[in-house]
């Protein structure tokens, strides 16, 4: 699968796009990016007082489609964008 980071995950990753083999639960990635990347990028990706869950803090776009809170079965072949939302006013 395809994994595309935006805004400030872009600067913890290193790179705009990583490819990685991955089936299964979103979270399971989110865990292994995690591991990968640091504590910086697990807190931003994943919610401590509720482990296991998904950050509300990160947008995670599947094929287009926003995940919101839930936690999809991912097949391998999918593109994700992965990003903080912008705040301004």
């Amino acid at each position: 699968m395809k994994l595309c980071f935006l805004s400030g995950l872009k600067e913890i990753v290193g790179q705009e796009e990583v490819e990685i083999e991955y089936a299964g639960r979103l979270t399971g990635l989110l865990e292994i990016l995690s591991s990968k990347y640091g504590e910086r990028l697990r807190s931003l990706l994943l919610d401590h007082e509720a482990p296991g869950k998904k950050s509300a803090f990160v947008k995670v776009l599947v094929e287009g489609e926003d995940v919101g809170r839930a936690d999809p079965e991912l097949k391998g072949e999918e593109t994700l964008f992965l990003f903080l939302p912008i705040a301004g006013g």
